[in-house]
């Protein structure tokens, strides 16, 4: 499955490349409706969303613990993070200076280096995250606060401003290089699969041939 994205992810890394450089409020102003724009710009003006942190769009993932069953004597608990709340509302941009509304927009993504804030939880199971044991239950912020410098792609929307698809933290060179690291990574994880695929095959093989 990784395998097969990654040619796709490549080929979104290499256009996004190749968009031109918005570097004015007028230019978005200019743009056609549904135009595809990239510019970077940072947050101002806008009132905090969570009663926890002072962050103006964020993710919310609690931490899942999956215990291996009484018969799996070696086996360690197991976590990952799961979304649970993702809250990205409109928001106000300087773009050199000059004000540019980003819309509400469904299914905006969060990227880049994003603030993270961790809640531990109270939950009966732990497992090892980063080194360290993490209650079932614990939850993962990440966000953004007014005057981060962020990178959007969307597009120019019909009653003005910009519906975003992806508002990344940090500058266009570092979301271009993510892009490329992203679309690697799923390459070298295609390439693992597909080298553990005969090993698999082969151990459900002897499997049966035993079992009879």
């Amino acid at each position: 499955m990784a395998f097969g994205f990654a040619p796709a992810k490549a080929i979104e890394a290499y256009r996004i490349s190749r968009l031109p450089v918005t570097d004015s409020a007028d230019q978005v102003a200019a743009a056609q409706a549904g135009e595809e724009l990239l510019f970077t710009a940072v947050l101002s003006d806008n009132p905090a969303r969570s009663d926890r942190f002072d962050f103006v769009a964020y993710s919310v993932e609690e931490w899942k613990v999956t215990v291996p069953s009484d018969d799996s004597d070696d086996a360690e608990p197991s976590g990952h993070w799961e979304t649970v709340e993702h809250v990205v509302p409109a928001l106000n941009v300087e773009l050199q200076g000059q004000p540019v509304l980003l819309q509400e927009a469904q299914s905006v993504r969060l990227g880049g280096n994003l603030h993270i804030q961790i809640v531990k939880g109270n939950g009966p199971h732990q497992a090892e995250y980063e080194g360290e044991p993490l209650p079932e239950g614990t939850r993962r912020y990440r966000g953004l606060t007014d005057g981060d410098l962020v990178t959007i792609v969307g597009k120019k929307s019909t009653t003005g401003g910009v519906l975003p698809s992806y508002v990344f933290a940090g500058d266009r060179v570092q979301f271009e290089q993510a892009q490329r690291q992203e679309a690697s990574g799923l390459f070298m994880a295609g390439l693992c699969l597909m080298g553990f695929a005969p090993i698999i095959l082969l151990g459900g093989l002897l499997f049966r041939i035993f079992r009879k």
